[in-house]
């Protein structure tokens, strides 16, 4: 959809299985206008190798289908934890920046990470460090680097707009980037049901970050209760959140032209009717 000439785009994070041109057949069936993927295996350290005119098949393919893609990286990466995990996220999320420019990806959300024993500012100092020491180690000049609000959960960073805020504020300026979880701050405590809610969430996010800097909307609703601090994806409309609070969010004129994505529950028949709430939800913008 659009307004005043700039499109909405919206999608799901896309299954690769069967590889890269597999991955686009994909999209184009669902007739989605943006994706996600995982550039690897989002459980493992190890990057696979390419075939031959596989990236640049990819990109030609999502430019013929106008497609937005970005990708998320490995769940095992925390550039603030341990010594020995911290060396291998940074090594780690070098990679996949390197893997995404190399696909034409738009960007790649990555979650803050945890502090574990660490004192909250020394954390957040060390993963801002580690995120650009990344990002050099990638020799990258283009994609964007995404970091992710978190629900709060034990000891996470970006447990809150503020702190999220001075992580995103510290990477380079050509390659900031936010990447906005509904369900998240909602468990994180930000009630999306209600007005009050929403405003109060736009007016930190537009003060601390920038709409600017909002590359993507992860748009998800939530199984757990709001400020429970626990991360628990549920289909568009039928969690905590539920629809009003999910639609009001995404109709907000604040976040117009910002790519919608759905990380949710498998099942085709579920894919379908949540690509249709989002559709729904870029009818007004």
């Amino acid at each position: 959809m659009k307004k005043d000439g700039v499109v909405t785009r919206w999608g799901l994070h896309t299954s690769v299985a069967g590889g890269w041109g597999e991955m686009l057949r994909r999209a184009q069936r669902m007739e989605e206008t943006a994706a996600q993927v995982f550039v690897k295996s989002n459980r493992r350290w190890e990057m696979p190798g390419l075939e031959e005119g596989e990236a640049e098949a990819f990109q030609a393919g999502q430019q013929k289908q106008d497609l937005w893609v970005c990708s998320h990286a490995g769940y095992l990466i925390n550039v603030a934890g341990s010594t020995a995990t911290r060396k291998r996220s940074i090594q780690a999320l070098a990679e996949e920046i390197e893997r995404a420019e190399v696909l034409g990806l738009r960007a790649v959300v990555v979650h803050c990470g945890s502090r574990g024993e660490r004192e909250a500012g020394e954390a957040r100092r060390m993963a801002i460090a580690g995120f650009r020491e990344a990002l050099e180690r990638s020799k990258t000049k283009r994609v964007l680097l995404a970091l992710e609000n978190s629900a709060g959960q034990g000891s996470s960073l970006a447990r809150n707009i503020g702190e999220w805020g001075e992580l995103v504020g510290g990477l380079p300026k050509g390659r900031r980037a936010a990447c906005f979880d509904t369900a998240h701050a909602f468990a994180a405590g930000y009630d999306l049901r209600l007005t009050e809610g929403r405003e109060k969430l736009r007016g930190e996010f537009l003060r601390e970050i920038g709409v600017e800097y909002l590359a993507v909307i992860h748009a998800n609703d939530s199984k757990t209760e709001c400020g429970s601090g626990v991360d628990r994806h549920e289909h568009l409309g039928r969690g905590k959140i539920g629809a009003n609070g999910l639609r009001a969010f995404l109709r907000d004129e604040s976040w117009v032209g910002i790519p919608r994505i759905g990380e949710l529950p498998p099942g085709e028949k579920e894919d379908r009717e949540n690509l249709a709430f989002l559709r729904g939800c870029c009818s007004t913008t």
